[in-house]
């Protein structure tokens, strides 16, 4: 198809489609400059006659895959992480990581779980720091409810306690639920686990989302309604479950 165009009031043509787009693209033939072909009744513009060809679709990009390191639980581009046995480490952690294996620490590229006695030690820990935090607050708040001066045959004095205790118990309840879901989904720990050398991770080796660490919460107290059933199945997992962890596919192994 041949188009002519208008250039400073004189004619210029015939022209093929291919270099008709050439010249828009050099911005020689612009949205306002007339052309013609043949069957077109008058002169037009050129935007008006001829819509602007979609761009070229640009190539996709690859996205790399992600992985996690096997020690720190980092993501990372697979391509970065290094495999050692069966599992991939990070340029950062693969120093600690041979060393612990040339000591004997640790199996070639395997997980070391945490069992059943050092997660209680870890959740001993935890108790320990949290009861501190908790008489910390919970101690000006009986304070100023006045608590102390309260005596039995006060005229409603117990609607007062029985007030005062379920405010507690809910303060607790909160205080304990962001402990657990601040330090999981942050640290990928509690700082009971934390000080033996413990972390908690998901079956592929990647940390827990804040999602995932509130599920694991709530299915943690599921496991006290089991008569600590679910806390003692760890003992004789493979890979050292509680039943919490079954129900979240989430692991507690040992990072030092």
């Amino acid at each position: 198809m041949n188009w002519y165009y208008a250039d400073g009031g004189r004619q210029v043509g015939p022209i093929e489609e291919t270099a008709l787009d050439e010249l828009v693209r050099s911005g020689l033939v612009r949205d306002d400059t007339l052309v013609w072909r043949e069957g077109m009744p008058n002169w037009q513009p050129h935007g008006t006659v001829r819509a602007p060809k979609p761009p070229a679709p640009m190539p996709a990009q690859l996205i790399p895959d992600t992985a996690y390191c096997s020690e720190c639980g980092r993501p990372f581009p697979a391509a970065q992480l290094v495999p050692i046995g069966n599992a991939s480490v990070c340029a950062q952690c693969k120093p600690v990581f041979l060393q612990r294996i040339r000591e004997g620490g640790q199996s070639l590229g395997v997980r070391r779980y945490a069992g059943f006695w050092i997660r209680f030690v870890a959740r001993v820990l935890d108790g320990v720091i949290l009861g501190v935090v908790l008489a910390v607050v919970n101690i000006p708040v009986q304070m100023m409810v006045g608590l102390g001066s309260i005596r039995g045959d006060q005229a409603g004095a117990l609607p007062l306690v029985f007030g005062l205790l379920g405010f507690m118990i809910l303060v607790d309840f909160a205080l304990g639920f962001a402990y657990e879901v601040y330090f999981v989904s942050t640290r990928g720990a509690t700082p009971g686990k934390m000080i033996l050398g413990l972390k908690i991770i998901r079956s592929d080796g990647g940390p827990l989302s804040v999602g995932q660490a509130v599920g694991r919460y709530f299915a943690y107290l599921l496991d006290g309604f089991t008569m600590l059933i679910g806390f003692i199945i760890a003992g004789f997992d493979e890979q050292k479950r509680s039943l919490h962890d079954r129900i979240c596919d989430t692991r507690v192994i040992h990072v030092k």
